[in-house]
């Protein structure tokens, strides 16, 4: 067995670097985090924050995120691609979440109708996804947001709508 010269000028002991060398090779929990990776995200939010915040943890799961401060911006991007899977606010200016989830879901399958979509809201929960499911979208989420969970719920729709779009 090699030993550490450095670590026993150190004052670690053989014991030690076993010990550390069975931790290192011991089974990890899994990820919390789900792997979001081959995943396009288009997230409308015309928050700062809450952008900044989803968009971090949805790129600490590999997704590829595109983001916008407002749906007009998003609606004029699906001309040039079109993502996996649509997050988007229910209340901002101009045209808000729900209006765009209107507009999407009377588009074309290959321009973007059957992407699934989260509304996420501060609304009153039951307004909220009365509302949203009356829309379109696919799920709703109120704030604050648990990102664990929405990270998955982006995983299980992406991997759960069939491809027809």
């Amino acid at each position: 067995m090699a030993l550490n010269l450095k670590a026993f000028e150190s004052g670690a002991t053989v014991e030690k670097q076993d010990e550390e060398r069975k931790n290192a090779a011991a089974p990890r929990a899994p990820s919390p985090w789900p792997d979001l990776a081959g995943i396009h995200v288009f997230l409308i939010e015309d928050n700062c924050d809450t952008r900044t915040m989803v968009s971090e943890v949805l790129i600490h799961c590999a997704a590829m995120v595109t983001v916008y401060q407002s749906a007009d911006q998003a609606l004029a991007d699906l001309a040039e691609f079109v993502p996996t899977v649509f997050i988007c606010d229910l209340s901002m200016p101009g045209v808000d979440g729900l209006q765009f989830m209107r507009r999407m879901r009377t588009l074309p399958p290959e321009r973007g109708s059957r992407i699934p979509a989260i509304a996420i809201t501060a609304y009153y929960e039951e307004f909220a996804a009365a509302a949203a499911l009356e829309a379109g979208f696919n799920a709703y989420m109120t704030k604050p947001i648990r990102l664990d969970e929405l990270a998955r719920l982006v995983g299980d729709l992406a991997r759960n709508t069939p491809p027809d779009r």
